[in-house]
């Protein structure tokens, strides 16, 4: 009889409180399973600092959690933390707002993971200036541990960076350091962090796990990118922004992608043309994604390492719905094999969980939470401009 827990098994054991008996016992089946309130939740950008119109419906939260939402990844804007970029009222404001949206939503029964979560000032600072961007961030992160550390320790959670804008060489060192100045302050809190520039699995895989044994590894995954960003308007340099079209699941060799590449060749767009034969070159399905993960997971248990996949999703302007319903449900249903959490990108925006009515997707939802969601009434909106009541929320 075992008698001695691994890492990713004893990290059940302090953090289901607060969670339903159900959902505990059925993640905790798998073995290593990582912590329930950590197993299927989404990101809600636009709340520290709080975005004016952008405060999500309490029905549309409350709501989501009642279907098995477990938790919540508020990714915080890391210029108005940092003293390098915002002064010390833009600092507290922010930090007020962050307080406000984490009181909400621990109070609808969420647990809450704090992203910092870097825009263009301080990407371009990390990719010209690694040694000043972590400076920012040594002496940022001890003010964002301390407000943290009022919250219950078993329900909040610590992600250093977001996707760092350098090199892994840099950064991996740099992680464990920063690890170490937010765990004196957090000495309990489970802090979590992923491999430079783009928290790749692949690049997961190929870390050494922390001295540090509360650290949760974080990872990524939109591939293939040609099909989860087509027609992506943010990124018109890039070959997918180009795209459309582009299905889900698709065979080696494929007609349909090899059609669009001679399309997009007549057109002149030979980036376009390169990326859809790349994507034509092998078979993307449920299997593919499986085996993927499957690597990870290998990596995950032979260093009782937890794992959380902190963003998925597809793009659903030029995904056939179809396509990009069976690619969330395949990525789901993959990361959960592994005993991985998850938490979808996003709430309410063109990746999001809601329609395009601010109404929870009922498709979206089963896909993420599979038959056990509960059919869902569309009925609530995602957001309003001014609220009051039970639907005041951030400002």
């Amino acid at each position: 009889m075992k008698t001695r827990l691994s890492r990713r098994e004893a990290l059940l054991l302090p953090l289901a409180a607060g969670l339903s008996t159900a959902a505990g016992a059925e993640t905790g089946k798998r073995a290593g399973a990582l912590a329930p309130n950590l197993a299927k939740g989404f990101n809600l950008p636009d709340q520290a600092p709080a975005r004016a119109g952008r405060s999500p419906r309490e029905e549309t939260l409350r709501r989501l959690r009642t279907l098995g939402m477990t938790h919540v990844r508020l990714p915080v804007v890391a210029e108005y933390m940092l003293a390098r970029f915002s002064g010390p009222a833009t600092i507290a404001s922010a930090l007020d707002d962050l307080d406000r949206a984490i009181e909400r939503l621990l109070g609808i029964g969420y647990s809450v993971s704090v992203d910092l979560h870097p825009a263009s000032d301080f990407n371009a600072l990390h990719q010209r200036d690694p040694q000043s961007a972590h400076q920012a961030l040594l002496e940022g992160w001890p003010i964002l541990a301390k407000r943290i550390g009022r919250w219950p320790q078993e329900r909040i959670f610590a992600e250093l960076l977001n996707e760092p804008a350098t090199t892994d060489d840099i950064w991996r060192p740099f992680a464990e350091q920063l690890a170490m100045v937010v765990r004196a302050i957090l000495p309990k809190t489970y802090i979590l962090a992923g491999p430079a520039p783009y928290h790749r699995i692949e690049a997961l895989a190929g870390w050494r796990p922390f001295a540090d044994d509360r650290i949760v590894y974080v990872c990524h995954f939109y591939d293939p990118m040609m099909f989860t960003h087509q027609g992506a308007t943010w990124e018109q340099n890039a070959p997918w922004g180009r795209g459309g079209g582009v299905p889900f699941p698709s065979a080696a060799g494929d007609p349909t992608l090899l059609a669009l590449a001679r399309a997009a060749e007549k057109k002149g767009d030979a980036g376009l043309a390169n990326e859809l034969r790349n994507m034509a070159a092998r078979a993307w399905n449920a299997n593919a994604i499986s085996a993927q993960f499957a690597a990870l997971g290998r990596w995950s248990a032979q260093h009782s390492a937890p794992v959380i996949v902190n963003e998925f999703g597809v793009l659903k302007d030029k995904a056939k719905r179809a396509d990009r319903l069976a690619w969330l449900a395949a990525t789901r249903a993959a990361v959960e094999a592994q005993g991985f959490g998850w938490a979808h990108w996003d709430y309410d925006t063109s990746f999001g969980l809601l329609d395009d009515l601010g109404v929870i997707d009922e498709g979206v939802v089963q896909a993420l939470l599979g038959d056990k969601a509960r059919s869902v009434a569309p009925s609530v909106s995602a957001t309003s401009p001014m609220m009051t009541g039970s639907d005041s929320g951030t400002k």
